[in-house]
């Protein structure tokens, strides 16, 4: 009797392993369908929503304000002798979107901004710039939005994760 129940003990553990590393193993697969295929959907009765860059570095922060929306940009790991653009792109520009400057409409905490809209960051590569807009910024497009960061020389090409906000 108790080599039975222990046989069957054992085989109970290796089955229960078995569908524990298969779920596992399938739900990852799923979320790196789902993050590169999506549009995030996000609302304004979130607050907060955090976007990752390409890079996997870089951060976009959206923080929602009454009837507008702060947008915070924290870059790392940039040329710190290249000038880069920053903008927030609607419907693959079909829509309206908005570009980052100048100086009277930035708050600008790492790195320094040049030409009206082109930004420049610090000797450690990093540009950390807030940008406050109204509401109907984000809820003009109707596919999809993304923030982009683009050198002046259109070599670097950094874009976030899309994302569409609720109406």
């Amino acid at each position: 009797m108790p080599i039975r129940f222990k046989k069957l003990n054992q085989l109970f553990i290796i089955v229960a392993l078995f569908i524990f590393f298969a779920g596992c193993s399938e739900k990852s697969f799923m979320q790196e369908n789902t993050a590169k295929d999506e549009v995030l959907k996000i609302t304004k009765s979130q607050q907060l929503q955090e976007l990752s860059f390409e890079d996997g570095i870089s951060r976009a922060i959206i923080i929602f304000e009454d009837d507008a929306a702060d947008f915070l940009i924290y870059a790392k790991g940039l040329d710190s002798n290249v000038k880069y653009r920053i903008s927030l792109i609607g419907d693959n520009g079909a829509s309206l979107g908005v570009m980052f400057g100048p100086i009277e409409n930035v708050k600008l905490r790492v790195g320094s901004l040049e030409d009206e809209v082109m930004f420049k960051p610090n000797s450690e590569g990093e540009l950390f710039v807030s940008m406050r807009n109204p509401i109907r910024i984000l809820t003009a497009a109707k596919k999809e939005l993304y923030f982009k960061i683009e050198s002046e020389n259109k070599k670097v090409n950094m874009k976030t994760s899309s994302f569409l906000a609720n109406k």
